[in-house]
Order: C-alpha cells, then sequence, then structure tokens
C-alpha cells in the first residue's frame, strides 16, 4: 500500500508545470498597425517560462493557440491582478483558449514546459496565436444622452471626424468615415484615424434617431 501511494505521488508530480529556476521572462504582445492578431514563433528549454502581456477589456474575447514540438509544453492565462492563479490552464484544458474576458488590464499568457519534460532540460519550438476581438455596439447596448446639435445627413460624417480628432487629439485629414449605417435607436459611423507609431485605431461615432451625436466609441482591442 505505501508503495502504491509513493508510485502516485511521484507520477503526480510529473504532471506538474515546471516551478522556475529564474525570474519569468516578460514580453508585450504588440498587434501590426490594422490587424487585432499577432503570431509569435519562439522557443524555451528546461525551466524556462515566458509571459506574453495582453491588454484588453472586459467583454472582448481573447483567442489563443499553441502549436509546439513538445508534447510537455502548454500555456496558462491569467488575469490582471490574479498572482499566478490561472483562469485557463492548458495542461488540464488542451493549447486552444477562447473566451470573454472579465477585467480591464494585461492578461499573462504563460507558456512553459511540464516539470517532467523541464526536469530533462527538453526544448519546445512553439508557435502561439493570439488574437483580441474589438468591442462591438450590440442592440442591447443602451444609447446615452446626446450632446450635438440635430445635422442633416451630409453634415454627419464631417461632424464625426472633428469629434474624433478632438478626442484623439489629431487633425482632421487623418480621420477617415464610411457609410452612415442605422442602428437600434439610432445611426452610426465606422472609420479609422491613422495614429502614427501607434497605428491605425478603428471608432464609432454614434448618432440618435434625430441624427444628434451622442458620442465616439473605440473599436481597438487596445481600447484607444
Amino acid at each position: 500500500m505505501r508503495n502504491a501511494m509513493i508510485a502516485t505521488v511521484a507520477l503526480s508530480a510529473l504532471a506538474m508545470p515546471a516551478i522556475a529556476q529564474a525570474p519569468v521572462r516578460s514580453e508585450r504582445v504588440q498587434f501590426a498597425r490594422g490587424t487585432a492578431s499577432k503570431v509569435i514563433k519562439a522557443s524555451l528549454k528546461g525551466y524556462d517560462m515566458v509571459d506574453y502581456l495582453v491588454g484588453a477589456r472586459a467583454g472582448q474575447t481573447m483567442n489563443v493557440r499553441l502549436q509546439t514540438s513538445n508534447a510537455s509544453n502548454y500555456f496558462n492565462v491569467i488575469a490582471p491582478g490574479a498572482g499566478d492563479t490561472a483562469m485557463f490552464v492548458g495542461s488540464s484544458a488542451g493549447n486552444s483558449f477562447s473566451g470573454r474576458l472579465p477585467a480591464n488590464g494585461d492578461y499573462r499568457i504563460r507558456v512553459y514546459l511540464m516539470r517532467n519534460a523541464a526536469r530533462r532540460n527538453e526544448v519546445a519550438n512553439y508557435t502561439l496565436t493570439v488574437s483580441v476581438q474589438a468591442l462591438a455596439a450590440t442592440a442591447a447596448q443602451v444609447m446615452p444622452a446626446a450632446t450635438g446639435p440635430a445635422l442633416t445627413p451630409g453634415n454627419m460624417p464631417a461632424y464625426c471626424r472633428g469629434e474624433v480628432s478632438g478626442q484623439y487629439g489629431t487633425r482632421p485629414t487623418y480621420v477617415k468615415t464610411g457609410a452612415i449605417a442605422r442602428a437600434p435607436g439610432g445611426f452610426f459611423i465606422d472609420g479609422t484615424i491613422d495614429k502614427g507609431s501607434e497605428g491605425i485605431k478603428r471608432f464609432r461615432c454614434r448618432f440618435d434617431a434625430q441624427r444628434r451625436f451622442v458620442d465616439v466609441m473605440a473599436m481597438t482591442p487596445d481600447g484607444e
């Protein structure tokens, strides 16, 4: 009986994530201009661990997929302020995650080797694909009170560009607007703004049923 218990404990230890022998390395995930996804190709060895930091907002959906050369290579997802307590554990849930995020802040995607592989100083060559879907206006959202005058359809795009340029601190010429579309309780105009080194930001100008300006919604994953 005692030998059986010892064997069970030993097998359990092999299935545990590696305990870091050095500080966990962190890398910020930056999405390329005009995109909301990134493919990362890298490798780790032994007790190495990497935290990929992804800034996101509550309500957004994050998707993560790991393809690896080592069957003992997994990732966890850790929410902002959660310490080392994971909201997703790859070793038990698999190497694919898709979930609605519960809070604003930096999410950590921690890539690691299980202890059995780390002790043998094994190497994992992996591809990590990360995407964050922007918050979209939905029919369930309550339209806030309008702040502007009633506009004609011809004036709505220009008014939108002026409001966006003021909010983002740039010139209206860097703001591009699309067509006017209907929404529950009013209208909206989607567009983009070129923020230079910060990339292309997507936005939505909202108007009520009387075509009065309501607000500008950020539509990019970083919330800006």
